[in-house]
Formats: C-alpha cells, structure tokens, sequence
C-alpha cells in the first residue's frame, strides 16, 4: 500500500508572495514547512514557471514546502489549476510525488506539479529559482 503524500512542494505562483486566489487558498489551509529543492531544471514559460525533474542534473529548483491539512478538495482545485488532466498528454503539468531536500538536509516526499510539454524553445532559469526572473 502507497503511504500518503501530505506535503506539497511549490515553486511559482503558488509561493508566498504571489497574489492569486489559489496561493491565497493554499496559504490559508496548509503549514508552511520551509524551504526546499529537487533535482532538475527550471523554464521560464511565460508569467509562470515550469520545472522537470531529472534525478541526475547537477541543477535544483528551489521553493516552499507546506503540509496539507486536507488534501482531497486543495488538491482537485490545485490539479485544476495547473491544468491536470484525466488524458496526461493533454496536461499541462503533472502531479508526481518527488523526494525534497528542506533546508536542514532532511528529506521529505512532496506532491510537485511538474510542466508536461516540450521545453525545447524556453529559457532555462539557470539559478533554479523563480524569484530571480
């Protein structure tokens, strides 16, 4: 049996500081645990971010790990919000349980939404960190 995913790791508009309803829902209903990165690379899209996690990339993406209090409904409305999809080649990011690493070293499984669609023209944002664009 699968042990229960009950955090959730975020690295765009969903970061403190962002003024969006989702962001504000999601502040409002999980703890903010602290900072945290995965391995892999992060892409400018547009006004929002993409990352792909690649288990051997020397690059990290960095943002925030919160703990879900309730995760059924948070976690529908953040599915839609991030487009998940039934069909997962129509999505535009898909939610996947990845191994953080938070400030302190500990490591700790977080639900990550990570971009689905071909990176092969975005610009890489080398510092792994959305607030640096």
């Amino acid at each position: 049996m699968e042990k229960p995913v009950n955090y959730l790791f975020v690295y765009g508009t969903l970061m403190r500081g962002h003024n969006n309803s989702f962001a504000e829902k999601l502040h409002s209903l999980c703890d903010f645990e602290g900072n945290g990165y995965f391995s892999g690379l992060l892409y400018r899209i547009g006004w929002y971010p993409g990352a792909v996690y690649d288990s051997k990339s020397h690059f990290k993406v960095h943002g925030e790990i919160y703990k879900i209090q309730d995760s059924q409904d948070l976690i529908a409305e953040l599915d839609d919000y991030e487009d998940v999809f039934e069909d997962e080649s129509a999505s535009l990011y898909v939610r996947r349980t990845i191994s953080v690493t938070k400030a302190d070293g500990s490591i700790v499984d977080c639900w990550v939404y990570l971009y689905n669609q071909s990176v092969a023209d975005l610009p890489q944002i080398g510092s792994g960190s959305f607030w640096d664009v």
